[in-house]
């Protein structure tokens, strides 16, 4: 049933994408540990946003390309498992499965900042108020300082169930409230720019940090030094560009992903998924370009590095234990204009929570996918009546997320597989980004072979011409990304822990990494394949016929 408009399907993407609210963004400036430096107006992770937008463009006209004629929920697995001869439904199953994974490590990611904001809320309203309880606010869900334990476990389930609630509603009111929700979070991000901004007072914020945080600006700065983050220029130079690139994509991610309830858009689909990528893609590249870019400037660029280096370096003398938040910092340089910040915080800090029922919702649409072409027990796409949608797979999603909920917060893991035996953000991150490799790269595979491996159903296609063209240069580009940023420094890092007196081990520098777990979930996917084309033969069932028809609407 189509009951998602044009309008739906933007604020669904932009809340998919956007994660981690309005305020965190100057704090990826320094997870990459790299140099960051300023060329004209824009920062390197500026520029890194800026160049793939550019060629998100591209991606955008693909998905709007393919989902026209084949307008049906499932996104990508869809395509390939149609347009690649033979291996079409297996690389289809794999890119599925590892996106999902890689999308339930964004969750795991995600629970966290949620009850971060709400911290950062509460730091604010101390910095305008000096209220001794809002000053104690960093321990809030918190034991020694950190998310953690059976605190931060607590406080994470409470998110989950208030998650279950959106996720459980029927899909019109579903996407009604993650529009009204995803609004909000942007009309916080325009308050910011417009409101804020000019408020912010540098000479202020320098003389009021060391009165609350215990730091001056000169030690956080200098931690931009320590930690390389402090850069000269930017440098294009692809090896150093693509891992920006990388942490752009995965702040990118899920722009897209309103081609993934194709079948639910309702209208013209090549218009309505064009204007919901586009216009998605389009915040995406000023808020994580102009917008961070201009307020890093006005608070100070190197100590945004510094900030932000120590907080993902897990420094104890991180200030407050909190990221460079830019609200938070606004409040420090005018207290009196607390309020104002508050609110700014409050509510694009709503954008981190929307984000999981939506991924929760798109991953179901997969399942669904796999379950209508027998990948899956038919059990999982069963189709709740109330809901309107595969009650099971949602639920199934919140239980995987759980379990992410708990290697989060109790020390489970082997420590050679996880600093502390826990998952942290910033590993988190990177497992989603390798998990992802095949999420962004066969979009470019199908657009090249579409037009000629079904050239029945690409006949109308929007840009059939220019699709290979188009494909080919969105591959190009997704492939240097993955070389330099992923791939090339596994071999390297491997190369040198080869070497007698390496101080790690290979193994445990893989599972540090999250390439264990990466290559983990990749036998799972192919196990799983095997079985269930087993138990399809053993039943009689050919599918051959099936991957050459569109799926039923």
């Amino acid at each position: 049933m189509r009951e998602v408009s044009v309008l739906n399907a933007l604020f669904y993407n932009t809340a998919a994408f956007i994660g981690t609210g309005v305020g965190w963004y100057t704090a990826f400036y320094g997870l990459a540990f790299l140099p960051v430096g300023l060329l004209g107006p824009f920062s390197t992770y500026g520029w890194a946003a800026i160049i793939t937008a550019c060629f998100g463009v591209l991606l955008a006209l693909i998905f709007s390309s393919l989902a026209t004629v084949m307008p049906r929920s499932g996104g990508d697995y869809v395509f390939t498992s149609r347009f690649i001869p033979k291996a079409g439904p297996f690389l289809g199953w794999l890119e599925g499965f590892t996106l999902c994974f890689a999308s339930l490590a964004v969750i795991a990611f995600e629970i966290p900042v949620v009850l971060r904001n709400l911290q950062i809320d509460g730091l604010i309203v101390w910095v305008g108020t000096g209220s001794s309880f809002f000053k104690s606010a960093d321990n809030w869900f918190s034991q020694g300082g950190s998310i953690t334990e059976w605190p931060g476990f607590i406080a994470s389930l409470v998110v989950l169930l208030l998650v279950v609630i959106v996720v459980i509603q029927p899909t019109r009111r579903l996407h009604r409230i993650v529009t009204v929700l995803a609004a909000a979070g942007v009309a916080a991000a325009l308050l910011m720019f417009f409101a804020g901004l000019p408020l912010i007072s540098p000479s202020h914020l320098d003389a009021n940090l060391p009165r609350y945080t215990g730091m001056t600006v000169a030690q956080i700065q200098k931690a931009a030094d320590t930690y390389g983050v402090a850069g000269h220029g930017v440098s294009f130079v692809p090896s150093t560009l693509s891992i920006f690139v990388f942490l752009v994509l995965f702040n990118y991610i899920g722009f897209q992903y309103s081609a993934y309830i194709a079948g639910e858009v309702r209208g013209n689909i090549k218009r309505g998924i064009m204007i919901a990528v586009l216009g998605a893609l389009s915040i995406g590249v000023l808020l994580n370009s102009v917008y961070i870019d201009l307020l890093s400037r006005r608070l100070g660029f190197k100590l945004q590095l510094g900030w932000s280096a120590l907080f993902w370096s897990g420094s104890p003398k991180t200030p407050l234990g909190q990221p460079n938040a830019a609200p938070l910092l606004a409040a420090m340089s005018r207290p009196g204009g607390w309020i104002l910040f508050l609110v700014i915080n409050f509510f694009g800090g709503i954008l981190p929570f929307v984000l999981i029922p939506v991924y929760i919702n798109f991953m179901s649409r997969i399942v669904l996918a796999w379950g209508l072409d027998r990948q899956v027990p038919s059990w999982f796409c069963k189709i709740n009546e109330r809901v309107r949608a595969p009650l099971n797979a949602i639920l199934t999603l919140v239980g995987i997320s759980v379990v992410l909920v708990v290697l989060e917060n109790f020390s489970f893991l082997p420590a050679s597989v996880a600093p502390g035996g826990k998952l942290d953000l910033a590993g988190s991150a990177w497992f989603s980004g390798l998990c992802a490799l095949l999420a962004w790269l066969m979009p470019g595979v199908n657009a090249i072979v579409a037009p000629y491996t079904r050239p029945d159903l690409l006949r109308s296609a929007p840009w059939r011409r220019w699709l290979p063209v188009m494909g080919a240069v969105w591959l190009a580009f997704g492939a240097i990304v993955y070389w330099y940023a992923g791939i090339d420094p596994i071999i390297t890092a491997i190369k040198h822990l080869l070497k007698p007196g390496s101080s790690q081990s290979v193994l445990s520098y893989l599972n540090t990494s999250g390439v264990t777990f990466m290559l983990g979930v990749v036998v799972i996917a192919i196990i799983i394949y095997w079985i269930r084309d087993i138990q399809n033969r053993i039943n009689g069932i050919d599918l051959s016929l099936l991957y050459k028809t569109v799926p039923p609407d």
